[in-house]
């Protein structure tokens, strides 16, 4: 696997977030891709890392939930990522 140097580690997440905003990957998938790639670390290790539980982690690199904001936190803050609100031309009627 591939190491990553400061550039390389900002151009990863940097592709990661472009793809996401786009919708060609979802909230599970980053996490999956940012453990395996920038932490190469089990579900499990990377689990204990962040503090929430193995199955918990499985489920969200699954897309097989919707986790609390509070789970969100604790999985994107090690991934350097930050949770944001923005607003979008789309008017609701």
């Amino acid at each position: 696997m591939k190491e990553f140097n400061n550039l390389d580690r900002l151009e990863f997440i940097e592709l990661i977030q472009k793809k996401f905003h786009e919708g060609e990957l979802e909230f599970g998938d980053v996490v999956k891709l940012v453990r395996t790639q920038l932490y190469k670390k089990t579900q499990s290790d990377f689990a204990k890392l962040i503090n929430i539980s193995d199955r918990t982690l499985r489920d969200i690199e699954k897309n097989n939930t919707d986790p609390r904001l509070s789970i969100m936190k604790k999985v994107l803050k090690p991934c350097g990522f930050d949770l944001s609100i923005t607003v979008s031309s789309r008017i609701i009627k």
